[in-house]
């Protein structure tokens, strides 16, 4: 299976990667203004309501490439709990294509490659998803919003689970002295195989669907990025675990 997915994400970037460099041929593909970095340090690393630390800290950072064609390639990291991963350690990569379709709407194409460093066989963390995002800005209107809507796709979740969608829909307000006030509602759903099938899932049944919800806000101050968000599920004992319920996060970053 891994083999499947390391050849569909080698084919998805490589036409990428074909188109971006054919449509912006006199750029170089190889310059430091298209490589970034980020370093950041969270009080608990909470992916899409749930956190997978146990709801300790976490240190997280990534690296970038982005092509002026709108082809980007990245890699992210951070610790996890032993009960995600017995490795203790999340990767993640992920390469596609971003392009503003108009002076306001911008289009994202995306494929992830979750990947848990020692993290077992069976059955097997990691997995693939497919990603389809929309973003909108309004600059004339009051607070400058930004509106994005996405979904997700993943034919093996985690733990070889079966089918998994995802969608979500955010905004962004842009406030005085350069704060943002930030939400996001997401639903998740999956089908349930190895790891939730059987009656292992929700409610004695296969798999496990719920909703999640995000506000924050954020602010740059003297080159770091601070952010103080609130988060909650519809599931406050995710699959058993006390890792879903409401929460306030913190969160410290740098770009470089």
């Amino acid at each position: 299976m891994r083999k499947v997915y390391t050849f569909l994400i080698l084919a998805m970037l490589l036409v990428f990667s074909s188109a971006g460099w054919a449509d912006e041929g006199k750029s170089k593909l190889l310059d430091s203004s298209y490589i970034s970095g980020n370093l950041a340090f969270t009080s608990d690393y909470v992916f899409r309501g749930v956190s997978q630390t146990k709801e300790d800290p976490a240190i997280q950072g990534s690296f970038d490439y982005s092509h002026p064609s709108g082809f980007y390639l990245g890699l992210w990291g951070s610790n996890v709990d032993s009960s995600i991963s017995e490795g203790d350690l999340e990767l993640d990569f992920y390469g596609g294509y971003r392009r503003d379709i108009t002076d306001r709407l911008n289009l994202d194409l995306a494929l992830f490659y979750y990947h848990y460093p020692s993290g077992g066989s069976d059955p097997e963390p990691d997995y693939v998803e497919a990603h389809l995002g929309l973003g909108y800005r309004i600059p004339g209107f009051p607070l400058a919003p930004e509106i994005g809507i996405g979904y997700w796709y993943s034919p093996d979740y985690f733990g070889e689970d079966g089918d998994a969608h995802y969608l979500n829909t955010n905004v962004a307000f842009s406030l005085a002295y350069g704060f943002v006030l930030g939400g996001e509602l997401g639903y998740q759903t999956v089908e349930g195989d190895k790891t939730t099938g059987g009656g292992m899932g929700e409610d004695g049944s296969d798999g496990f669907d719920f909703w999640h919800w995000r506000i924050g806000l954020s602010k740059d101050v003297i080159g770091f990025g601070l952010d103080l968000s609130y988060h909650d599920t519809s599931e406050e004992e995710f699959l058993g675990q006390d890792i879903a319920d409401d929460r306030v996060v913190f969160t410290i970053s740098r770009s470089f």
